[in-house]
C-alpha cells in the first residue's frame, strides 16, 4: 500500500462530493418537490421513499459481497466505480428533471434505480477506505476527509439554490440547478479518484458468506452491534431534521425565502470544524469523540424547543451553526470504527470483507432514513398538514416537535452506546500486530 498522501486523501474525499450533492437533495428537497410541484402528495411520497430505502435492505448486502468477491485486473474497487457512475447519472437526470407532473410509478421506478446505483458507488467508496490505510488514527483521517468532501458537496449544491433563491427562482428551478451540479461533478471526481487512489490489482476476492452466516458475524461482536445501533439512531435523527427543515423554515419561523442560505451555514460550520473533530479523535479516541458529538447534537436540538419562533432569525442561525458543528462527526467516526471492526473480523475469519461490513452499516443507515421519511411524512399528513396551506398553531407545534424533540431523543440514545466501547485504539494495535505476523508483513 502506498503512503497516505494529501493527493490520495483529497481524491478520496473528492469522491464524496457528488455523492453528498445527491444525498442532500434526496433528503431535504426531492421529497417536498414531488409532494408539492409534481403533485404526488406528502403521504404518498413518504411511503415511496420509505419503501425504496427498505429495498436497500436486500440489495446492500448482496452488493457488498459482490464488491468483495470480484476484483479485476485494475484492482478490487476501481471497476465498480466505473460501472456505477453512468447508471447513477442517468437515474439522477430523470429524478431531477421529471418534465412536469408525473405518475407515482415514475418516481418509484427511477428512485429505485437511483438508490441501486447510489449504493453501488457509495458502498465501493466506503470499502475502498479500508484498503487505503491500516493505522487506527489514519482511519479517522481517511474517513474525516470523506466527511469533509461530503460537507463540501452539500455546501456546493446548496450554493446554487441559495443564489437562485436570492434571484427569485422557483422551487423547480432550484431542483434543476442541483441536478446539473451533480451530473457535471460526478464524472470529474470519479475520474480523478480512479487515477490517483491506489487499488492493489493483486487483491483476491473473498468467498460469499451465506445469509445464515450473517447472524454469526453479529453474534458476540459488541463493537459491531454498538456501531450499527449508533449509525441507525444518528441516521434516523439526521433524516428527520432534514426532511422537515423546509417546512420548519416556512411554517414555523416564516423564513422560507432565506432557508437555503441558513442551511448553507449549517454545512459550512460542519466543514470548518471537521479537522478539529479528527484531532480530538486522535487525542481521546473515536468512541469518546462520538459521544461528545452526539451529546452536542442532542443539546442543540433541545434548545429549539425553548425559543420564541417569532422574529427568531439570530437565534435560529446560532442553533443552526451549533447543530452543524456536531453533524458531521458521527458519520465520520462510525465509518472509521467499522474499518477497525473489519480488521478484527479478518483476524477471526481470515477473510478481508469490508464491502460486506459497510453494506451492513449502510443498510442500517438507510433503514433509519427510510423510517424517518415514511413515518414522519405519514404522521404530518395524518394530522392535516398541507405543504401549500398556511399552518395552524397546532401544525406549527407538531412541526417543531418532529424536527427537534424526536431527533434530540435519538441522538441522546446514540450517545449511550458510545460509553464503554470495547474496540479501543490499544486493542486495535494488537489486532494489527497479529495480522502482520500472520500475513508476514
Amino acid at each position: 500500500m502506498k503512503k497516505l498522501t494529501t493527493p490520495i486523501l483529497v481524491a478520496y474525499g473528492g469522491l464524496a462530493v457528488p455523492l453528498a450533492a445527491l444525498g442532500l437533495p434526496l433528503a431535504v428537497y426531492i421529497p417536498p418537490f414531488y409532494a408539492g410541484p409534481i403533485g404526488l402528495g406528502v403521504g404518498t411520497v413518504g411511503i415511496i421513499f420509505m419503501v425504496a430505502r427498505f429495498w436497500d435492505i436486500f440489495t446492500d448486502p448482496i452488493m457488498g459481497m459482490i464488491v468483495d468477491r470480484y476484483p479485476s485486473k485494475w484492482g478490487k474497487r476501481k471497476h465498480w466505480i466505473a460501472i456505477g457512475v453512468p447508471v447513477l447519472m442517468l437515474a439522477a437526470w430523470f429524478i431531477f428533471f421529471p418534465g412536469g407532473s408525473q405518475s407515482t410509478f415514475y418516481l418509484i421506478f427511477w428512485l429505485f434505480i437511483l438508490y441501486l446505483a447510489f449504493t453501488f458507488v457509495g458502498l465501493t467508496q466506503q470499502a475502498w477506505g479500508v484498503d487505503i490505510s491500516k493505522s487506527y488514527n489514519d482511519r479517522s483521517k481517511v474517513y474525516g476527509w470523506r466527511e469533509i468532501g461530503s460537507i463540501f458537496g452539500m455546501m456546493s449544491v446548496l450554493a446554487l439554490p441559495a443564489i437562485l433563491e436570492n434571484a427569485g427562482s422557483n422551487f423547480t428551478e432550484m431542483i434543476a440547478g442541483m441536478g446539473y451540479f451533480f451530473i457535471i461533478v460526478l464524472p470529474i471526481t470519479a475520474l480523478i479518484g480512479l487515477i490517483i487512489i491506489p487499488d492493489n490489482g493483486r487483491n483476491e476476492g473473498t468467498s460469499f458468506p451465506s445469509f445464515s452466516d450473517l447472524p454469526l458475524i453479529l453474534k458476540d461482536n459488541r463493537p459491531l452491534i454498538r456501531t450499527l445501533l449508533i449509525e441507525f439512531l444518528c441516521s434516523s435523527a439526521s433524516s428527520i431534521s432534514a426532511v422537515t427543515y423546509i417546512y420548519l423554515a416556512k411554517h414555523v419561523f416564516d423564513l422560507e425565502e432565506i432557508s437555503s442560505r441558513i442551511l448553507f451555514l449549517y454545512f459550512f460550520a460542519g466543514l470548518l470544524v471537521m479537522p478539529l473533530w479528527m484531532k480530538v479523535s486522535y487525542l481521546i479516541g473515536k468512541p469518546k469523540t462520538l459521544f461528545i458529538s452526539t451529546i452536542l447534537c442532542s443539546l442543540t436540538l433541545a434548545s429549539y424547543l425553548f425559543i420564541n419562533t417569532n422574529d427568531a432569525l439570530i437565534t435560529l442561525v446560532i442553533l443552526t451553526i451549533l447543530y452543524g458543528i456536531g453533524y458531521g462527526a458521527p458519520f465520520t467516526l462510525t465509518r472509521a470504527l467499522m474499518a477497525d471492526i473489519v480488521d478484527a473480523d479478518e483476524l477471526k475469519s481470515k477473510k478481508k470483507r469490508p464491502g460486506l461490513f459497510y453494506s451492513i452499516l449502510t443498510t442500517f443507515s438507510k433503514v433509519g432514513a427510510a423510517i424517518a421519511v415514511g413515518l414522519v411524512y405519514t404522521y404530518l399528513e395524518f394530522n392535516g398538514f398541507k405543504p401549500d396551506q398556511v399552518a395552524s398553531e397546532k401544525i406549527r407545534e407538531i412541526l417543531l416537535f418532529v424536527f427537534a424533540f424526536i431527533p434530540m431523543f435519538l441522538y441522546f440514545c446514540a450517545s449511550l452506546f458510545c460509553i464503554g466501547y470495547e474496540l479501543t485504539s490499544e486493542k486495535h494495535k494488537e489486532i494489527q500486530k497479529q495480522l502482520e505476523l500472520r500475513n508476514g508483513t
